[in-house]
């Protein structure tokens, strides 16, 4: 199925397709029968001698081995890209029919040419790359000299503003311009080019995207320059792409012109920065239009037609990971003289009812915060408490708050009615925890007493958030130690050399022995009764702390909670605990943790 014709090998696919294809071009291009009508004459030949047929396949392979020198095929079975160290050197079409572009009419564009494939009527004549100069010896015959061009030209998110230099020539030389609808409709009328519109929305398409690719190819295929106007980047979320590659596949050449994407617009338009030092240093764009939409694990996420689907992004974002108070800013209209903002959190827009204009672009990210707050009030340290209260770190930084224990009272019980009969037993009270303070002032009223009942003891506070719940029931304590610690306690009374005595320790059923201890070693009588129960809480779940910096344990059971919760007790983290005891569970559980891993 091959021959030798001035020293070039050629052959052919045998369908009667491909051979009713090379009768058509022979017709048009009489002076290619020297070449050709030889290979039509032994493919004639040899298919009535029942051979086996010629595939691409087989073509291709010997055109790599350098067996041909040119294969015929029929055009629309080429692979895409095509097969490696090949190339068309020639596009060859028998039935070429001039369209006539005039009027405004959009079917002056070829209608009837959207039946079928782009390539139905040609053949390619493929060779070798390394053979260059074959090019030049087909290029009187190649369809493709007679295509135009297409350029992609990005718009920008609506002001004409920010048209770029090299868009606004390619439009001023355009024949066709396909524009969308997201830029002003009377921008295209300064240019003379033919204008189509082809806009698309949701639920309201004026066109389908293969038909918009097909209409660009119509209009080249008859040698026309065309531009397609799209709004933002080409690129980006705006079908570049599938037009491109629809092009590219059916032999037109495209160039593609940047425009401004909405999403870098929004960062400008609203002065707020996607990437900041210290706040964000990755950014995502995202499309929203899908129920399936995953929300990247970046600093800051930027969310494209995500208009209808709002209350959904918002839920998923925290479901994948994005805490709930997380800023987020709507942009309607970017960069036109009516754009809105709206800002609310991921937690409000997953109740949020508001219906907002679209289109609209969508910020995720601490970068929001920049908007109403100074760098230096976004970069305050995030403090993760995981004690039952945070008044000491609230005007430290940003705080967490997730209580990793759950305080309540126990009910009433005969011993401990008997301690509050025989208060004038003892000659210290040792406050350990407003805790401690609160529910012994409960059970003193629960007894039918006050704090006269208190008159002669000594009172000692464990520190300030102790010694400022005493201070609702009107006692300042006698003693309180610099390091709010039981070890602190014990150097104190050491320090001052306060005689030993017999002391009342209310307690929780966690307390540590520790204070009692050392007590004892000075001589002191303790008691320590049971006032409350410190459990692990219900129905508690991990938090996301990658912003987190600092860690606050407040108790031993903090700690031994947050690795129960969290499966491990994280290296990236400072801590801060209260107390030698705390530490030390600390250091106990991570060394435990480690080995236990290893």
């Amino acid at each position: 199925m091959s021959i030798l014709y001035n020293n070039l090998k050629v052959s052919s696919q045998s369908s009667p397709l491909v051979l009713q294809k090379i009768e058509e071009v022979l017709t048009q291009f009489t002076d290619l029968a020297s070449l050709l009508m030889p290979l039509e004459i032994k493919l004639k030949e040899e298919g009535s001698k029942n051979s086996l047929p010629n595939t691409v396949e087989t073509l291709f392979r010997e055109l790599q081995q350098k067996k041909l020198d040119l294969a015929l095929v029929n055009a629309i079975e080429l692979p895409y890209p095509l097969t490696e160290n090949l190339k068309v050197v020639a596009l060859l079409d028998g039935s070429i029919k001039s369209a006539n572009l005039s009027g405004n009419d959009i079917n002056d564009l070829g209608e009837h040419l959207f039946q079928g494939d782009p390539l139905d009527d040609y053949l390619a004549l493929v060779a070798h790359a390394d053979q260059s100069e074959l090019v030049s010896l087909f290029t009187p015959y190649d369809s493709r000299q007679k295509f135009g061009k297409v350029t992609l030209v990005g718009f920008g998110p609506g002001n004409a503003d920010l048209l770029t230099i090299g868009g606004d020539k390619a439009l001023a030389k355009a024949d066709v311009i396909f524009h969308d609808d997201l830029l002003d409709q009377s921008f295209p009328a300064k240019y003379r080019g033919e204008k189509f519109y082809v806009g698309k929305r949701k639920d309201c398409h004026s066109f389908r995207q293969d038909k918009i690719n097909r209409l660009l190819f119509n209009a080249a295929k008859v040698g026309r320059c065309v531009v397609r106007l799209k709004g933002g980047d080409p690129m980006v979320f705006a079908h570049g792409g599938e037009e491109l590659e629809f092009l590219h596949r059916n032999f037109v050449e495209v160039s593609v012109l940047p425009g401004v994407s909405a999403g870098i617009a929004v960062a400008a338009y609203t002065q707020i920065p996607l990437t900041h030092r210290g706040i964000s240093s990755s950014v995502a764009f995202i499309s929203g239009h899908s129920d399936s939409v995953r929300i990247p694990e970046t600093d800051t996420v930027v969310c494209f037609m995500g208009g209808c689907n709002i209350r959904m992004i918002a839920q998923k974002a925290i479901d994948q990971g994005k805490r709930a108070d997380t800023p987020v800013m709507l942009v309607h209209n970017i960069s036109l003289p009516d754009q809105k903002e709206y800002f609310s959190t991921l937690q409000e827009l997953t109740t949020n009812t508001v219906k907002y204009p679209t289109p609209i672009i969508i910020v995720i990210g601490k970068v929001v915060a920049l908007r109403n707050n100074s760098e230096m009030e976004v970069l305050k340290p995030v403090f993760f408490v995981t004690g039952t209260t945070t008044e000491k770190y609230q005007k430290l930084g940003t705080v967490i708050h997730q209580p990793l224990i759950e305080v309540n009272r126990i009910q009433p019980y005969a011993e401990l009615e008997n301690y509050y009969k025989n208060l004038k037993q003892f000659d210290w009270i040792f406050f350990t925890s407003r805790y401690t303070v609160q529910f012994f002032f409960e059970f003193l009223k629960h007894y039918g007493k006050d704090s006269r009942s208190l008159a002669h003891l000594k009172i000692a506070s464990m520190g300030d958030l102790t010694s400022k719940a005493l201070t609702k029931y009107g006692i300042v304590p006698d003693l309180q130690p610099e390091d709010e610690s039981s070890q602190g306690l014990i150097k104190a009374i050491e320090a001052q050399g306060i005689p030993n005595g017999h002391v009342l320790i209310p307690r929780s059923n966690l307390g540590l022995p520790i204070l009692p201890e050392n007590l004892a070693r000075l001589g002191w009588t303790v008691t320590r009764p049971v006032f409350y129960e410190n459990k692990y809480p219900d129905n508690i779940k991990p938090l996301d702390l990658t912003d987190v910096q600092t860690i606050v344990f407040p108790a031993p059971s903090c700690v031994t909670n947050f690795l129960r919760l969290y499966g491990e007790l994280p290296n990236d983290k400072r801590f801060i605990f209260r107390g030698r005891e705390t530490e030390k569970r600390f250091l106990e559980l991570s060394e435990s943790f480690i080995t236990s891993v290893s």
